[in-house]
């Protein structure tokens, strides 16, 4: 019986000692803000437009409704900014004015724990 307790022991310290080292993750503090990645295109309205996320070739199709200049278009929200968290991508923005490919910007985009965040892309252009 007097052998277990120095085993005991030790068990305890190196227990305590691990699961002090354990890193534990900080809380984040978000905004309640909705950020969108925008173009603007001088010209006439687009018919159509739409983002491809090149990782996957999927097509995006984003709402209007927070973009307020009738001349501003979303390359990409917040909405996506759980698949985007920790990495960096390359999105590649497509507008069509009477069924020709009018503006097609390449764009580059990361996002942290709370938002997506614009690195590169022209942020304008015209047609």
């Amino acid at each position: 019986m007097k052998n277990i307790f120095p085993f005991l022991f030790l068990l305890y310290v190196l227990s305590a000692v691990f699961t002090s080292c354990a890193e534990k993750e900080k809380p984040v503090m978000c905004t309640m803000e909705f950020r969108t990645v925008t173009i603007k295109v001088d010209g006439a309205p687009l018919d159509e437009f739409f983002t491809i996320r090149l990782k996957s070739n999927d097509t995006l199709r984003l709402s209007r409704e927070n973009v307020m200049e009738e001349s501003v278009y979303p390359v990409l929200d917040d909405s996506f900014q759980k698949i985007l968290e920790g990495k960096t991508e390359e999105f590649r923005f497509i507008g069509f004015k009477n069924n020709v490919m009018v503006v097609n910007e390449p764009f580059i985009i990361r996002a942290d724990k709370c938002h997506i965040e614009y690195v590169s892309g022209r942020r304008e252009t015209e047609y």
